[in-house]
This record gives structure tokens, sequence and C-alpha cells, in this order.
């Protein structure tokens, strides 16, 4: 078995179908990155509140004709409620969730090259036809910036197989959740629904990288702006070790989200760090 390479199905992401011309003024003016107009790439935003806190974050897939959102199950309806808050006369659409389906595949060493494919750059959409199965394909990284390479494909058993036996022939296995929760956790990726919750702003999850401080105002963007200029920062994301870090763990100034039998993730204070 090759340990190198690895698969999971991402059944926790929805993904939907936007139609309009106004879809990526809207999305601009709404989240904290600049979605790019050209076809066949794809584009990593956060939609936050006014008090700069989560809703979600999407991947938009930037298709000719139309585009896929791929957003959180957790945050789904909030998320299209607060687009829907801010659309009025523009031109957007959004479908309802199409029965598709993301397949993730990633290394747990980050030196590992991602070339089953063929070379690809990075956030450029690619279209393959592999046993038969037509998808798309993009060379993205998970929230911490850990390579991976995402599959969209139809949502139905023969697809999902046939792929599962290419990868399979390739060495690359799926691997199991609970060792999934153990990789993220001890590479520090969040997800929707523990780290990525309206609870913390993008800052102190470590999620800058997906704000663009140059673009033009967003909602939540004063709140943000005044955090990272004057350093306001109150808390941070960090992976303590369960028995080491026991007592910050217990300290009211720490929040556990995610949990393992060695190391957690969590969400602490900066006054409580020394």
């Amino acid at each position: 078995m090759n340990d190198s390479m690895h698969f999971i199905f991402q059944d926790d992401l929805v993904i939907t179908e936007i139609k309009g011309n106004d879809f990526i003024d809207l999305f601009n003016r709404l989240s904290t990155n600049n979605i790019s107009d050209q076809s066949n790439l794809v584009t990593d935003s956060i939609f936050t509140n006014e008090n700069g806190r989560f809703i979600d974050v999407v991947s938009i897939w930037n298709i000719s004709q139309s585009s896929y959102m791929v957003s959180n199950s957790f945050n789904h309806d909030d998320l299209l409620n607060w687009i829907d808050k801010y659309t009025f006369e523009e031109d957007i659409s959004i479908s309802k969730p199409l029965k598709k389906k993301v397949i993730s595949i990633f290394s747990k060493n980050e030196d590992i090259n991602l070339n089953i494919f063929g070379e690809i750059k990075e956030n450029v959409i690619v279209n393959k036809k592999i046993e038969d199965v037509e998808l798309i394909l993009a060379r993205s990284s998970f929230f911490n910036g850990h390579k991976i390479i995402n599959l969209i494909l139809n949502n139905d058993s023969r697809s999902i197989q046939s792929i599962k036996s290419f990868l399979n022939s390739q060495n690359i296995y799926e691997m199991e959740e609970n060792e999934f929760n153990s990789f993220r956790i001890r590479n520090m990726i969040p997800i929707c629904g523990k780290e990525i919750i309206n609870s913390y702003n993008p800052l102190e999850i470590g999620m800058s990288h997906l704000i663009d401080f140059d673009k033009g105002c967003y909602i939540g963007q004063e709140v943000i702006a005044r955090l990272d200029t004057y350093d306001k920062i109150q808390r941070k994301l960090l992976m303590l070790d369960n028995e080491k870090d026991s007592i910050m763990i217990s300290s009211k100034g720490c929040d556990v989200t995610s949990l393992d039998d060695a190391y957690c993730l969590a969400v602490v204070k900066k006054s409580i760090l020394n």
C-alpha cells in the first residue's frame, strides 16, 4: 500500500450552480476575497457578518456558461439567507443542491507532487474523463495551505465506484474518518462546524490568506481591517497536547474545537498563552 497519498469523500460539502451576469460583482461586495471573472478558475473566499465573524467559506468554480459554488452543508441555509438579504435587482440565481460529489486527494507529506493527472496549475479547472466518468478537477488546498486535488463528479454509484477503483489502481486509498480527523488536527486544518463557525473570525483561525486587504468594501470589512491594522486579534487557533497542555485546555479562555487521542485544536485567548 502506498501511504503517501489518500483521498476522502467530502460529504459535508454542497454544490450549487450559480447563473446571472451580476453574481461576481455581488459576491465581491459581500465576501473577503476578490472573485475572479476569468473562466476555468477556482477562487476561495469567506462570507462574514457585520461583526467580521464567519458565515461560510466557499469555493467558486467559474466555468464558461455557469459557475459552481462549493459551500458547507453545516452553514448552507445561513449562507443563502445572507446572500438573499443583500440581493436586490441583481441578475443572479442559485440552484438547489446538485447531485454531485467532491473527492479530495492529498498527501500527508507536503513535499509529495500530486501529479497523477499530469501537471495542473493551481486553481485552474481541468476537464477529465476517467473510466468513462466525466469530471472537473482543480489543484487547490485545504484551508491551511496543505495541497489537494479536488474532483467534482456526478453523485451516482457507478461514477463513484469507477473513480474509487481508478484511485485504488494508483495506490491511492480512502482515509478513514478518524484518521483524517487526526491528520487535520496535527496539520491545523480548520473545518466548518468545528473551527469555522460564527463564534470566530477568520483572523483568529489563521485564514488571512483568503482575505484581500486591498479590495473594496465587503460586509464585515471594517471590523476585520481594524483587527488587522491595530493588532487587536484576541484569540488564536492552536494545536495542543492533551496531556502536556492540560492546564491550558482546562482554562476558561480555551475553547477546544477538535479532539483526538493525543492532540486537540483549540481557540485560545492570547491573554493566557504565557
